[in-house]
């Protein structure tokens, strides 16, 4: 028989070739970022709308803050009495927020009890904030929306649109590691990194949010450009990224411009000489560059002359830098709970389950990637968990003599997060195989029981909204008897959010199922016949 005619073989390294796999590498990337921030949006707005407005930790002091900063008033006036709190001037159906205490640390007591407003929510009134110093890039754009309304509308507004952003940097951060020759690992680690606590901050209006999304982000992308370094096209791609992460990140709080260090020294550690030499002579890192550094510069000028670290006193407050360095060492394992749930004004606890759950499987992650892990994956890994470990005391040492022990958990978020993100990059760089069919029987289990515990969380934090914690009340009673409900109704919140965690759980047992497949050899194709 006569052999029909071979097509023209491509060549593995022509151009043709290189631009057909990069097109499907980016439309894969684009595949990602879009599923990851429906995903985040999804359970974060289901956050926002759940959780009672003033229900989150200092949310009355950022709400203020933001409505003011919107309308032209970038820092408060100084209060008649002193102290930390200023004075902004805001409409009367935004300060009233300010009088939402009646149930913050009251597990017991449902929102229910806070006054009903009275009067004209347009007129102009001077209301206090805690956060009258801060950088106002965070409050210039969640503020908008108290534009348009006054009241609950403006804040659920707000949240919606700090979540907006929040979610669209992690969906970035996502995007970004799904573009990394090896990355199995690295995803899988992010998306455990995806606790409770991240989500129901993601929903509030408080920057803490926007500090780990920024991180994440800029760390994730840094490490895909140094692995595309020699890619020309990859810079006008990654760098703007890059730039707007660093930027935002700079402008969010007080100590944000040491998370955008580490997340730098985090990348110069994971990169190769040739690597981080290639970057150096881009014409687009330069002007990334020169424009982050003009945003760490107008940062480092808000902080210094608007004096942005500074706070009321609390515990401890005059004491010596080693009894409060003494003090956190002995309170840093307890500071862990918020890196997983501590809702409300701290009242709120997830449940044991969920503590265990997930401090289990991030102290599996950082075990993994320093026992297991070799080379410049695990130095990183070392670096980020110490930062982890070290930075509170030593943050806290210095300024325990003026403002006493303010610490909470998920102040170092922004380390958190990178860090299991890198745990995983660590790993995947010691094993570049797909996941075995152990490995991924073991992970589809595992990302069931995460997606129960998110269940069980979210349901547990409503309940003590809905009918507060008081003995008498039961689980019936959060449809029967309610004293509070959230927009649309209990049931509504339950099922937008059991909905987005179904998706959520799928697309993360197909990307399993994926890594699986590729693991598996392929079968050989017969020859022609002769």
């Amino acid at each position: 028989m006569i052999q029909a005619p071979a097509t023209r073989r491509q060549d593995p390294d022509s151009p043709e070739r290189a631009h057909a796999a990069d097109h499907v590498q980016r439309t894969g990337q684009r595949r990602v970022f879009w599923w990851a921030f429906l995903v985040l949006m999804g359970l974060s707005s289901a956050w926002a709308v759940a959780t009672p407005l003033m229900g989150v930790p200092d949310e009355p002091a950022h709400v203020i803050k933001a409505a003011a900063v919107v309308r032209g008033e970038l820092t408060g006036r100084e209060m008649p009495d002193g102290g930390a709190f200023q004075l902004v001037t805001v409409p009367a159906g935004i300060g009233y927020y300010d009088t939402f205490g009646c149930f913050a640390q009251k597990k017991d007591t449902p929102p229910s009890c806070v006054p009903p407003f009275s009067g004209d929510p347009s007129t102009l009134v001077d209301a206090r904030t805690s956060a009258g110093n801060y950088n106002p890039l965070y409050y210039a754009v969640v503020g908008l929306p108290s534009l348009a309304s006054h009241g609950a509308a403006a804040v659920y507004g707000m949240r919606l649109v700090s979540a907006l952003l929040s979610c669209l940097f992690l969906a970035s951060a996502f995007s970004a590691l799904s573009g990394l020759r090896r990355r199995k690992w690295a995803i899988t680690a992010t998306a455990v990194a995806m606790t409770p606590m991240v989500l129901f901050l993601n929903g509030a209006v408080n920057p803490n949010s926007l500090e780990y999304a920024t991180s994440a982000a800029l760390l994730a992308n840094l490490v895909l450009l140094l692995e595309r370094s020699a890619d020309r096209t990859a810079y006008r791609r990654y760098v703007p990224v890059i730039t707007a992460a660093a930027c935002v990140l700079a402008n969010t709080k007080g100590l944000s411009l040491l998370w955008l260090a580490l997340m730098a020294a985090t990348a110069c550690i994971l990169g190769t000489w040739p690597q981080i030499k290639a970057l150096t002579r881009n014409a687009w890192v330069w002007a990334g560059t020169a424009a982050i550094g003009l945003s760490c510069a107008f940062a480092l000028y808000w902080i210094t002359r608007h004096d942005s670290l500074s706070s009321n006193p609390f515990e401890a407050a005059g004491s010596s830098p080693l009894t409060g360095a003494e003090i956190m060492l002995d309170r840093t394992f307890d500071y862990a709970t918020g890196y997983v749930g501590q809702f409300g004004w701290l009242e709120v606890p997830a449940p044991m389950g969920a503590f265990v759950l997930w401090l289990g499987l991030g102290t599996a992650l950082v075990m993994a990637a320093v026992v297991l892990a070799r080379g410049r994956g695990r130095t990183a890994a070392v670096f980020l968990l110490a930062a982890l470990l070290l930075l509170p005391p030593l943050l806290q040492a210095q300024a325990v003599g003026t403002i006493g022990i303010v610490w909470q958990g998920r102040y170092i978020l922004a380390v958190f997060v990178p860090l299991l993100m890198v745990c995983g990059m660590a790993l995947d760089r010691m094993d570049a195989r797909g996941f075995s069919p152990q490995a991924a029987a073991l992970l589809n289990a595992t990302a069931i029981l995460l997606a129960v515990f998110h269940f069980w969380t979210f349901m547990q934090t409503l309940r003590r909204y809905v009918t507060g914690w008081a003995v008498d009340r039961r689980w019936i009673d959060m449809v029967t008897e309610p004293s509070w409900q959230p927009p649309g109704g209990t049931l509504l919140s339950v099922g937008a959010f059991a909905a987005f965690l179904a998706l959520a759980l799928w697309l993360v047992r197909g990307a399993i199922r994926a890594e699986r497949r590729s693991a598996e050899p392929a079968t050989a194709e017969p020859s022609p016949a002769a």
